[in-house]
C-alpha cells in the first residue's frame, strides 16, 4: 500500500481550485487537509477526479472543550489510505453546502452531523431527523453551551 502524497494533492487542489488549504498533522494514521467551508464540494471534485477517492467513510464533527464558539467538521475518505478534510465553523451558525449531489451516499452522514451538532446543510431538500426520537427539542446534544455547561 502506497502513502499518498500529499503535496501533490493540496498542490492539484490550489491549481484547480484556487483553494489555499493546509495540511492539518494533528491526526495521527491519516493525511488530513484543512480547507475553506465554502471550498468543500470543489475540493472533493479535485480528490475523485484527479485521485480517485470516492469512497466517503463518514463525516464527522466536534466541538473542542477550549473551542465551544467553533465546530470542526470531517469528511473522511479511504482509497488504500485514509484522507479526511476537516472545516472550522461557528458553532452558532454552522453551515455547509451538501454534497448529496455528489455523492449520494453522504445523506446518512449528513443527516446524523445536522441532527447531532446542529450543522445546518444548504442544497438539498430536507434533512429529516435521522436518530433522535420525535419529540426531542432540546436542541443539538452534542453541542456545549453556556446553559448545561456540557
Amino acid at each position: 500500500m502506497d502513502r499518498i502524497d500529499i503535496e501533490t494533492i493540496l498542490n492539484k487542489i490550489q491549481l484547480q481550485t484556487g483553494c489555499v488549504c493546509e495540511t492539518y498533522a494533528h491526526i495521527e494514521n491519516d493525511d488530513t487537509i484543512r480547507i475553506p467551508a465554502d471550498q468543500l464540494q470543489a475540493v472533493i471534485g479535485v480528490l475523485m477526479g484527479d485521485f480517485d477517492y470516492y469512497h466517503l467513510s463518514a463525516i464527522t464533527a466536534q466541538q473542542r472543550e477550549d473551542q465551544t464558539d467553533e465546530l470542526e467538521v470531517m469528511y473522511h475518505f479511504w482509497k488504500d489510505t485514509g484522507l479526511s478534510l476537516i472545516m472550522t465553523l461557528p458553532a452558532k451558525l454552522p453551515q455547509l453546502t451538501s454534497i448529496i449531489s455528489i455523492i449520494p451516499g453522504a445523506d446518512f452522514y449528513e443527516r446524523e452531523v445536522a441532527e447531532m451538532f446542529g450543522v445546518t446543510f444548504t442544497g438539498r431538500a430536507e434533512t429529516p431527523p435521522l436518530l433522535l426520537p420525535d419529540d426531542w427539542d432540546q436542541g443539538p446534544p452534542f453541542i456545549r453551551d453556556e446553559v448545561n455547561n456540557e
